[in-house]
């Protein structure tokens, strides 16, 4: 079972405010909504990027008798977080150079309370509708396409299962359900989003549909994920979504078999720098951990094991942390007493994962990357297995 440290649910970051008028024009979007529920206020439509989990304010207007419009221009089509104040409610839109009309009826919708987090407070509206974005409603029939909904019954009862349940152990065997769950549901998306961009491969909505199930599915096939970038023309080319997925290809390509692992330098306990490209001439498991993840602490007899049968032979460990407070790492140390190289993971960027797992694409941990004499990447998995086995074959035994 892994455990995915990159996400853990669904949150709205939002970005700070900027007054922004939008442009007159026929060349731009003209957006026009009603609203039931909010007579006044202020509505920004916000760009989200992806890749750092920033947002931006591109317009705002004012809500008067629930009504607002706003004008104005944007490179190519993109799907935009609508946001209303006061009350932080949201939806999301494709806003595109024309003219738009939206619906909004603010009851049934979904509150939510991030501040014990240092996140906001608010509420996902659920009633809404948009006419005049063929990307929307092409968007709209993939989320309710019934071959992907099926799963949501199955997903929702493990989801609850985990959460009331006190025993790890029997989480982690839920973990496990969902996880074979997810792959059904991912199966399917890659099937449906690769008609979809093969048969509109100009749609920003097909890079947008990619770009979505990359985030649920990091370890999609890189020859699937790069078949279906490569279709894009037109204006899906042009977007935002497009260059993401071109920097994600770039990124999982430099950690494949075959590739010079990238180097980096981290912390020890004592504070002494590690850096990975010292080690050249030891065959090297990089070892993806936290002191939070049950598995990966439950793996690390079994490291143990394998340490002591290889070491002298020329095999060696090095375990990075994802534990963002050190005197959690540090308690996890001196409980498990692990005989290689400790580093912990650097977070510079607040609400982004660590550093180092993003140099190597690790949105789950626990993970491994063997790494031969020369530094080159031999095995990049979460399987122990096939470790095992791979050190079996190198070292004869």
């Amino acid at each position: 079972m892994r455990w995915n440290s990159l996400i853990l649910g669904t949150f709205l970051f939002i970005g700070p405010f900027t007054s922004c008028q939008g442009q007159n024009g026929n060349t731009g979007y003209d957006l026009q909504g009603s609203i039931n529920g909010i007579q006044n206020g202020t509505i920004k439509l916000l760009s989200n990027n992806e890749d750092d989990r920033t947002s931006k304010t591109i317009d705002s207007t004012k809500v008067t008798n629930g009504h607002f419009r706003l004008k104005g221009k944007i490179p190519t089509a993109e799907m935009v977080s609508v946001v209303i104040e006061p009350g932080n409610w949201s939806f999301q839109i494709f806003l595109e150079n024309k003219p738009l009309t939206v619906t909004v009826d603010t009851t049934g919708s979904t509150y939510f309370d991030y501040t014990a987090y240092g996140m906001s407070k608010g509420a996902i509206i659920k009633k809404f509708t948009e006419s005049g974005s063929q990307n929307f409603d092409d968007w709209q029939k993939y989320q309710k396409d019934p071959g992907q909904n099926k799963y949501d019954p199955v997903i929702a009862d493990l989801g609850k299962k985990i959460q009331t349940t006190k025993d790890v152990d029997e989480q982690y065997r839920y973990r496990d359900q969902l996880d074979s769950v997810s792959k059904l549901l991912n199966t399917w998306k890659v099937i449906y989003v690769k008609n979809y961009i093969e048969k509109n491969p100009s749609s920003v909505a097909g890079a947008y549909m990619l770009r979505d199930l990359y985030t649920w599915y990091s370890d999609m096939p890189f020859k699937d994920m790069q078949m279906m970038t490569s279709a894009f023309t037109g204006e899906a080319k042009q977007s935002h979504y497009y260059s993401s997925l071109e920097d994600i290809l770039a990124k999982r390509k430099a950690v494949m078999p075959g590739s010079i692992a990238p180097d980096f330098t981290l912390l020890k306990k004592d504070s002494s720098a590690f850096t990975l490209s010292s080690t050249r001439g030891k065959y090297m498991m990089i070892d993806f951990w936290a002191s939070w993840c049950h598995p990966c602490r439950k793996a690390i007899p079994h490291w143990k094991e394998v340490y002591t049968k290889y070491h002298d032979k020329g095999f060696d460990i090095v375990s990075v942390s994802d534990d963002s407070r050190w005197k959690d790492w540090f308690k996890a140390m001196d409980q498990e007493k692990m005989p290689w190289t400790q580093v912990c993971d650097e977070f510079p960027v607040k609400n982004m994962p660590a550093r180092i797992g993003s140099l190597y694409m690790t949105t789950y941990i626990p993970f491994y990357v063997l790494l031969d004499k020369e530094g080159r990447v031999i095995l990049y998995t979460a399987d122990e297995n096939q470790i095992d086995d791979k050190l079996k074959e190198i070292f004869k035994s």
